[in-house]
C-alpha cells in the first residue's frame, strides 16, 4: 500500500482477516438483544478479546448483568485515542433465512444479527489496538463499549456521569484524557463528522371521563391527541421548511410519533391519552426548549381546535433520553486522517453527514473533543434489518484504517 510508512506496514502486517471474521462470529453468538436480553456474555468475550491483545479492562455495572467495558493500552503520556462502540443489538425479529445468532460465511458477506450495528466493528477495534501495540506500546488508546445503546442509552449516560474531563499528570498539570474519538457505527467506511442527535419526549394529554353516551359530560383526551398529532406533523414541515434555506451535511431536524396509548374502552369519553415522541435534533438544539415549544404549540391548536370542552384538556411532556448530535469541522485534523487512513488500507471514504443517532454526541459535549464515526457495514441497507450482513473484507479495511489512524495521530502529537 502507497503511503504507507515502515512501521505502519509492520502493524498492518499483524492484521489478520480470518482471525477479525472469527472474533466477529463469537460476538454474534453472544446475544444481547435490548430490549429482552442483558449484555453480559457480550461483554464476557470481548473483555477476553481486549485482554489478548495485553488492554487493561475495568468493567462498569450499569444495571444487574449490564456493563459498560473500559479497555486501556499503552504506556506512553499524553492524551488517548478513543474508540467508541456497544454491547447490544437490537431483537432479531423475524424474516431469518437461519439462526441469526449462529452466524453464516457466504460469498465473502457475514451474516448475524449485529454483523454491522456493530459486532463488527468492535472486533476491528481490538484488532487494530491489538497491532498498533505491539509495534508502538507508548501508544495509548481506549475502547469504551457502552450498554443500552439501541434503547435508552443508560451506559452512556453512566459513563458521563462518572467519567472525568482532566487527568493529574502531578502536583500542578492536569491532562485531557482523550485526543479524539472514532466511533465504529457502519458507515459504508465513510468519514462522518456530523450527526444528528435523538431525543424523546413522553407527552400525556388529560381530560374528563364521561359516558359515551352523553360526550359532551367529558372532554376527550383522544380527541385532543389527535389534534397534538397533527400539531407536531405541522411543526415537522416548518422546520423542514426552514433547514431547506441552509442545507447542511445533515439536513433538518424531524419528528415522528411513534405510539400512542389511551382510553379505557368504546363507551366511555377517554380520560388521557399519552404520545411517546422522537424528535430528531441538531447539534445545536437543546431538547428542553424543543419540548416546552412543542407544548405551546398543542396547547394553541387545542384550544383553537373547537372541540368539546377543549379547556378541559390539559397536556403535559417530560424528555425521556437526550442524545445529543455532534459536528466535528470537516476540514480539521482528526477527518483528514481518517479519509487518508481509509485509501491508504485499501478502502475509499468521503466526509459527510449521518441522518441517524450515536453516542458520540455525549462524547463530544462531555470531553469536547473531535468525533467521527467509522466503520465497516452499511446501517442504512443492512443494520436493524433480517439478513443482516457485512462484507468481511471491510472488516479488514477498517481494521487496517484503525490503526493507520492510530499511528498517525499519535505521531503528530509528538
Amino acid at each position: 500500500m502507497s503511503g504507507v510508512s515502515q512501521t505502519e506496514a509492520s502493524a498492518l502486517s499483524r492484521l489478520d482477516l480470518e482471525s477479525i471474521v472469527a472474533d466477529t462470529a463469537e460476538l454474534i453468538r453472544a446475544r444481547g438483544e435490548n430490549p429482552g436480553e442483558t449484555e453480559a456474555a457480550t461483554v464476557e468475550v470481548l473483555t477476553s478479546l481486549c485482554e489478548r491483545a495485553g488492554a487493561q479492562v475495568t468493567l462498569t455495572e450499569v444495571a444487574p448483568g449490564r456493563h459498560n467495558l473500559l479497555a486501556e493500552l499503552g504506556s506512553g503520556d499524553g492524551p488517548a485515542l478513543l474508540f467508541l462502540g456497544h454491547s447490544d443489538v437490537v431483537p432479531a425479529g423475524v424474516g431469518w433465512l437461519g439462526d441469526p445468532f449462529e452466524p453464516r460465511l457466504i460469498d465473502g458477506m457475514l451474516i448475524g444479527r449485529g454483523a454491522v450495528d456493530m459486532k463488527g466493528g468492535l472486533a476491528a477495534v481490538v484488532a487494530a489496538m491489538s497491532a498498533v501495540h505491539a509495534e508502538r506500546p507508548e501508544v495509548r488508546l481506549a475502547l469504551l463499549c457502552t450498554v443500552d445503546e439501541e434503547d435508552t442509552a443508560t451506559g452512556a449516560l453512566r459513563y458521563i456521569a462518572d467519567a472525568p474531563t482532566t487527568l493529574a499528570v502531578n502536583d500542578d498539570e492536569e491532562i485531557a484524557p482523550y485526543s479524539a474519538c472514532i466511533v465504529a457505527e457502519a458507515t459504508g467506511l465513510d468519514t462522518v463528522v456530523a450527526c444528528r442527535g435523538a431525543t424523546n419526549f413522553i407527552i400525556t394529554l388529560r381530560g374528563a371521563a364521561a359516558h359515551a353516551g352523553n360526550p359532551a359530560d367529558g372532554a376527550s383526551a383522544i380527541a385532543a391527541a389527535a389534534i397534538a398529532v397533527q400539531a407536531i406533523e405541522d411543526d415537522a414541515r416548518r422546520i423542514a421548511q426552514q433547514s431547506a434555506a441552509v442545507p447542511g451535511l445533515i439536513g433538518t431536524g424531524s419528528w415522528n410519533v411513534g405510539m400512542i396509548a389511551g382510553g379505557h374502552g368504546t363507551s366511555i369519553v377517554a380520560e388521557e391519552c399519552t404520545l411517546y415522541v422522537d424528535r430528531r435534533v441538531l447539534p445545536d438544539e437543546e431538547p428542553e426548549r424543543i419540548l416546552e415549544d412543542v407544548l405551546t404549540r398543542i396547547r394553541a391548536a387545542i384550544a383553537g381546535s373547537g372541540m368539546l370542552n377543549s379547556e378541559r384538556i390539559t397536556v403535559a411532556g417530560h424528555l425521556d433520553m437526550a442524545m445529543p448530535g455532534f459536528l466535528t469541522p470537516p476540514d480539521s485534523v482528526v477527518p483528514a486522517a481518517a479519509v487518508q487512513a481509509v485509501a491508504d488500507a485499501g478502502g475509499s471514504s468521503s466526509i459527510g453527514g449521518w441522518s441517524a443517532a450515536c453516542e458520540g454526541g455525549f462524547i463530544a459535549r462531555h470531553h469536547e473533543i473531535p468525533v467521527v464515526i467509522l466503520g465497516p457495514g452499511d446501517v442504512k441497507s443492512q443494520a436493524h434489518q433480517p439478513e443482516e450482513r457485512v462484507r468481511t473484507d471491510e472488516l479488514l479495511v477498517a481494521a487496517r484504517a484503525y490503526a493507520l489512524i492510530a499511528l498517525r495521530l499519535a505521531e503528530a502529537s509528538r
